[in-house]
């Protein structure tokens, strides 16, 4: 069923919340978990409102893979939805 609250960005927040110490994210010899990259989607998010961003603007993001590819990403989606914390 589908549930207007469990967006992306939700199920991120959700599940720092759950497993905070848990690996989100591997690549390479690198690590984060779900806090660490929940905190950084959230300042990225942040950083985005605070230069006007608002839902429904477009943001592009072009970047090779990287290990910060995903904060960015979700930071970007947390912005539209305005639940950064």
């Amino acid at each position: 069923m589908h549930s207007p609250t469990r967006n992306v960005p939700r199920i991120l927040a959700d599940s720092a919340s759950r497993y905070p110490e848990r690996t989100a994210i591997v690549f390479g010899d690198d690590h984060i978990t779900y806090r660490a990259l929940d905190a950084a989607a959230n300042r990225v998010a942040n950083l985005l409102v605070s230069r006007g961003i608002q839902p429904g603007d477009k943001v592009a993001l072009s970047c090779p893979n990287l290990l910060h590819f995903t904060s960015v990403y979700f930071g970007i989606l947390k912005a539209g939805r305005r639940s950064c914390r």
